[in-house]
């Protein structure tokens, strides 16, 4: 009697929900009126979706926070069970929201099991998955590099797959959007939607074979897009927020000093001055003034800075600021208002008053940022987030780390 009952207390925490057939009419309905009117975003979708039968696993680029809500709105009409990130779960309402709409909670970085057979459930039984194989928001504007975990599940599967993406949102609503004075950058967002793969065709083709298809079909600089798009977006602060990502200043060389105002990003130290045009390309706003013509540019020139002060034999950086420390479940453990972080060419260090926790690189699985704010290291069985006090040095933190775990891009 007791185990019958334990059985049926883990199939209820493992049951898949949704929302019932009126429920999820509404929702798209709703949805699709707010993005339509108030983002503008317009699609262009492939009919062949709605002849698919069996599973079907949609994957998109993530170039934004409304990446999911366009792919179920506008990519399926039938309903889709979003691979969450578990650091949305940690909120009691907004649990219960993604509990009811059938989202599955997964650490990210991380293999995690429960999230796993939750998703090959979903999809024997023929239902619908989505996916951003990237697991984290663009944080420049082109790709993050991800594995062939989504190949192999589809083959695992036999699923077909279908590709919802997204231009032009990351301009309009970039990661590092802090709440511009002015509102959010207004002006197209283009969705285009289609399948990639059959059932059959997944079947026919080697893992490899699927992996390289969709790395190719989600691979995109939104910048590059602009260029020939030339799409126009209309705010009063355009630049700000990007001096969380764009910190070091490319005429002065000076780290952490870059600003942001309406838009205009300019350098603290030496007055460097870039416009940030209503494309969201930029430019030096005098000819004494250095700049680069976009976001990508400008990061990969401050990363090559940073791999070759990473590759110094001494190299090591010290920061003050708050921890968290997390559990499997997101919960956190223990929490130091004060501590310090070391990061050096072997480990990560967190340390406060007799606490000390060295972690090796090879221990960590993923780096999870909130630019401006905060970053949470993410290890098999629990988490550690640091709050700098300087919230701008998050993005030369968290590139340092994924460049000595040789991820950074």
């Amino acid at each position: 009697m007791k185990k019958n009952k334990e059985k049926k207390e883990i199939n209820r925490n493992d049951r898949i929900r949704k929302p019932n057939i009126l429920v999820q009419t509404l929702i798209r309905g709703l949805f699709g009126s707010i993005l339509r009117v108030f983002l503008y975003v317009r699609t262009n979708r492939d009919k062949e979706i709605d002849n698919l039968e069996g599973p079907v696993i949609f994957i998109g680029n993530h170039v934004s926070a409304i990446d999911p809500v366009a792919m179920g709105a506008f990519a399926s009409k039938r309903w889709i069970h979003y691979v969450t990130s578990s650091s949305y779960f940690e909120y009691a309402v907004v649990a219960l929201l993604l509990n009811y709409f059938g989202a599955i909670s997964k650490r990210q970085g991380t293999k995690d099991v429960r999230a796993t057979k939750k998703i090959v459930r979903i999809l024997r039984d023929n239902g619908v998955v989505g996916l951003f194989p990237e697991a984290a928001r663009t944080i420049d504007g082109s790709s993050l590099p991800f594995n062939d975990s989504v190949a192999r599940l589809a083959k695992q599967t036999k699923s077909n797959i279908v590709v919802s993406k997204m231009h032009g949102a990351a301009i309009s609503l970039p990661r590092w959007y802090k709440g511009c004075s002015g509102g959010y950058r207004y002006g197209r967002i283009q969705q285009e939607a289609y399948v990639l793969l059959k059932k059959e065709e997944v079947k026919e083709k080697s893992a490899d074979e699927i992996h390289e298809m969709i790395v190719k079909a989600l691979s995109y600089n939104e910048y590059e897009w602009q260029k020939v798009h030339k799409v126009k977006y209309r705010s009063k602060s355009m630049a700000d927020g990007m001096h969380s990502i764009l910190h070091k200043c490319p005429k002065c060389l000076k780290d952490f000093s870059m600003a942001t105002y309406e838009n205009l990003l300019f350098c603290k130290e030496c007055d460097n001055r870039v416009i940030v045009d209503e494309y969201g390309l930029l430019r030096a706003e005098t000819r004494n003034d250095a700049s680069f013509e976009d976001m990508v540019q400008w990061r990969t020139w401050q990363n090559g800075y940073l791999r070759k002060e990473v590759a110094d034999d001494d190299f090591s950086m010290r920061f003050r600021g708050s921890l968290r420390i997390k559990d499997i479940d997101g919960k956190v453990t223990k929490e130091y208002k004060i501590c310090t972080l070391i990061v050096d060419k072997e480990n990560v260090t967190f340390t406060y008053g007799d606490f000390s926790a060295k972690i090796p690189y090879s221990s960590i699985t993923d780096v999870v940022s909130d630019y401006s704010y905060r970053f949470e290291i993410n290890l098999e069985t629990d988490a550690y987030q640091f709050a700098p006090r300087n919230g701008q040095t998050v993005i030369k933190i968290s590139d340092s780390i994924k460049c000595i775990k040789g991820i950074l891009v």
